[in-house]
């Protein structure tokens, strides 16, 4: 579902126009662009509310944003990696199971 800037606006307390095109303009927010203005898919929503809690309730300043937008879109681009991998190893026989299992506690036990 795609919703429009004022009805983010509405939406999201604290978060002014000026301020969410604001955030949009650094790329701290990349919604989808159309003749219409700007419209906000879920996700987007989710991020801008993110951004809201940091910039608003945390006060985190504006240099620091783009640092923790990243890591947690690599936190997020992990997860998804380790659920495809655990999908894989789901679809092996369960001898294959069972080595990569035992392989991965001796990795850690190395490390």
């Amino acid at each position: 579902m795609m919703i429009t800037e004022q009805e983010l606006v509405e939406r999201l307390q604290g978060v002014s126009l000026k301020r969410l095109r604001l955030w949009v303009k650094r790329g701290w927010i990349a919604p989808a662009e159309t003749s219409a203005g700007y419209h906000f898919s879920d996700i987007d929503v989710a991020r801008l509310e993110l951004v809201r809690q940091l910039k608003i309730d945390m006060a985190v300043n504006n240099d620091a944003i783009p640092i923790v937008l990243s890591l947690i879109d690599q936190l997020h681009g992990l997860r998804f990696e380790l659920k495809s991998l655990a999908r894989a190893v789901e679809s092996q026989h369960k001898d294959i199971q069972s080595a990569i299992v035992t392989a991965c506690e001796e990795i850690r036990r190395r490390d």
